[in-house]
């Protein structure tokens, strides 16, 4: 809970950082656009997970870690990454090429900020409104954050996580498997890594 909670301050606070790689540095934001396999790999997911409620997207990517996982890794077994660092410490920004075909907003930080702090006023308001009980309620108002991509080395499989915010102090999300399919990424049947919950 306590990552979560610091995760969700860097993200709305614009400043992103990499635990699994340096907890104290700040991720090098990416000269080059997000690749056409990147934004592959990302367009399956949200086509794949569509179902999470949300419609909103970060602006910024964060950095990939490994936090969570089980001992072992068991969703990687035979997945060779090789040097995933640049998806350690990395991020990129969106381009409206994301959103095509989809209903999504693209938001920056301090829209994000807004957004969440306008939820929040409201489910105070109306104590109905629980995320305790429902975090998948009010998606206007979830923010979908997504991380970098770390590859194998065959570029067959693409490890990834995301953060779906709920409220500025709620988050839930996971690290998943895609696995490359003909010309698109999917989901891979041994896709679940580790998942996060802060409902509050």
């Amino acid at each position: 809970m306590l990552r979560i909670r610091r995760i969700l301050v860097t993200v709305l606070g614009g400043i992103y950082f990499a635990p699994a790689c340096a907890p104290q540095s700040k991720p090098v934001l990416s000269a080059p656009p997000v690749s056409d396999e990147q934004l592959s790999v990302y367009r399956g997911f949200l086509d794949r997970l569509a179902s999470l409620d949300f419609r909103n997207l970060a602006k910024t990517t964060i950095p990939l870690d490994f936090k969570g996982f089980p001992e072992g890794r068991p969703c990687l077994v035979g997945i060779d990454l090789g040097d995933p660092s640049e998806a350690l410490r990395a991020s990129h920004t969106f381009g409206p090429e994301i959103t095509q075909g989809r209903q999504l907003k693209i938001l920056d930080s301090e829209e994000q900020k807004t957004l969440l702090r306008q939820r929040d006023s409201r489910s105070v308001a109306d104590a109905q409104d629980s995320f305790q009980d429902s975090p998948n309620r009010g998606p206007e108002s979830n923010i979908l954050v997504l991380s970098e991509i770390a590859f194998d080395k065959s570029h067959r499989f693409a490890v990834m996580k995301y953060l779906l915010l709920c409220g500025e102090h709620c988050a839930y999300g996971a690290t998943l498997v895609m696995e490359k399919v003909g010309s698109g990424w999917t989901t891979s049947q041994r896709h679940l890594c580790a998942m996060f919950l802060s409902p509050h």
